[in-house]
């Protein structure tokens, strides 16, 4: 649908990143000439992504108040498709990361052919209730649990969806839906949604701790999402293994199960457990495993924050980060300035991180594949 040059994804990049800019200010800070600016800017004016602004920029100089360009939220959406054990969860985002329209719900049947008999009609309709225009739909990021193998198109299952064994993400899933399909597992999708509209905006390193039924993550070096030789990097449930206690949601519930407390989905786990024993005993011993997992990823990665997210219970976040932050260090001998903890205010928005899958690959700078020359559009 669309094939932008260099220059004209870093000019988007930017008005993401930044808001709405001057010409004069984009021209300085891309390093192009004026007419080089011309032309991306006309280019993308044209092709309905950008658009002036309402209100002028100053500049903080004499003169007439130059006219600013914004991304256009019309110009291009995605649509996001999640599930999870728990449920399925479809949107239609815009270029600036609003949910026009969405689609959640529950799941009880984890077979491939059930969550696609609902995956599919579903798509149909939150595109209908988004009211876009279609031709300008990218096409259909996908995410779901699991890490790759070392087939390209098969993924390793969490428990609940171990019956997919024979699903061929590059190939089963574009027979349901309308527009072309990327796929990153949940952790890496929602990093880029991170990335592009959350705690990620205006940082150059950074990494997610995602935690849900299992543990995921994803890590942004140089604002490109790094996937290392076999497409894994970030995938720090690896460093704690299954036959033992982890900082899990799975493991949370095994807890409690013990306890004589039966949890069938994550989100049961209300506040009303937070004095119940199990759940402290799980709590104190999961804070100390991600401190570990939080220095491992400080001292490999030198990441500027690390953003803790994911379906366990937001309060239960919220406590981890709480603690996590308010250690002076993470770890005997580390002695330089430790990245920031966050949280994600995404958590509860996974499909958007679906949907930014498409968009990521078309726009992002560090995802072009043809040459990038200095002035060259």
């Amino acid at each position: 649908m669309i094939n932008l040059g260099y220059n004209e994804r870093r000019l988007i990049e930017m008005l993401r990143g930044r808001g709405s800019m001057s010409r004069t200010e984009l021209a300085r800070d891309m390093d192009v000439s004026a007419p080089t600016l011309t032309r991306l800017t006309s280019s993308l004016l044209e092709a309905g992504m950008i658009r002036e602004a309402d209100e002028a920029r100053t500049g903080g100089g004499r003169g007439k108040p130059s006219t600013a360009l914004e991304l256009d939220p019309d110009g291009l959406f995605t649509l996001g498709v999640y599930f999870n054990p728990d449920d399925l969860r479809i949107c239609v985002a815009d270029l600036n990361g609003q949910i026009r329209a969405e689609i959640r719900q529950d799941l009880q049947d984890h077979s491939f052919q059930h969550i696609m008999s609902i995956a599919e009609p579903a798509a149909r309709e939150v595109v209908l209730k988004a009211n876009v225009d279609t031709s300008r739909i990218l096409g259909c990021g996908l995410s779901f649990p699991g890490h790759f193998s070392r087939n390209p198109g098969h993924v390793f299952q969490i428990p609940q969806f171990a019956s997919w064994h024979d699903v061929d993400v590059d190939r089963d899933f574009q027979p349901f839906f309308d527009y072309p399909v990327h796929h990153e597992n949940d952790g890496k999708a929602v990093i880029l949604s991170e990335l592009y509209y959350g705690v990620g905006r205006n940082l150059a390193n950074f990494a997610m701790i995602w935690l849900t039924y299992g543990i995921g993550g994803g890590v942004v070096v140089q604002r490109h999402l790094y996937r290392g030789s076999n497409r894994n990097a970030g995938e720090f449930g690896g460093l704690f293994p299954k036959s033992h206690h982890r900082p899990s949601g799975q493991d949370l519930c095994n807890q409690l199960a013990s306890g004589g407390i039966t949890i069938n989905r994550l989100c049961e786990i209300d506040e009303s457990y937070a004095d119940h024993p199990k759940v402290t005993e799980w709590l104190g011993r999961a804070t100390d495993q991600l401190r570990a997992l939080a220095l491992t990823v400080a001292r490999t990665l030198d990441p500027s924050a690390i953003v803790f997210g994911g379906s366990l219970p937001d309060w239960l976040i919220g406590e981890i980060v709480k603690r996590l932050g308010s250690l002076e260090s993470l770890g005997e001998d580390f002695f330089v300035e430790p990245p920031e903890i966050r949280k994600s205010g995404l958590s509860e928005v996974p499909h958007l991180g679906a949907a930014t899958i498409p968009l990521y690959r078309a726009t992002t700078p560090s995802y072009y594949s043809g040459r990038a020359l200095k002035g060259w559009a």
